[in-house]
């Protein structure tokens, strides 16, 4: 077994979800299709169901088992928009910290 062969299975074992936020992206759908084909994580996509779901089709991905979050359309938007305000006022924080 090689290295990446023996993270994977790792992966396995402890399935974590990963969320890829920039799923108009071919190469991030690409990724999600690989990593549910080989089931060693949970995939939720960030963006227009839609959108992601024709591209998918076009270009013979399976991304059947991801879960889609249109942050545009959730009910949970306001919780979202929230959560990315504390994070970047968060960040914002850090860097006028690293300035003094």
């Amino acid at each position: 077994m090689n290295f990446i062969d023996g993270i994977k299975d790792r992966a396995r074992k402890e399935m974590k979800t990963i969320v890829l936020p920039e799923a108009s992206d071919l190469r991030v759908v690409t990724a999600a299709a690989t990593v549910l084909k080989e089931a060693y994580a949970n995939v939720v996509l960030v963006g227009n169901e839609e959108n992601i779901r024709k591209m998918a089709e076009e270009n013979n991905l399976d991304i059947s088992k991801a879960i889609i979050v249109d942050p545009l359309k959730s009910e949970r938007a306001s919780v979202y928009a929230e959560n990315l305000y504390e994070l970047r006022k968060r960040v914002e924080e850090i860097v006028a910290l690293a300035h003094n």
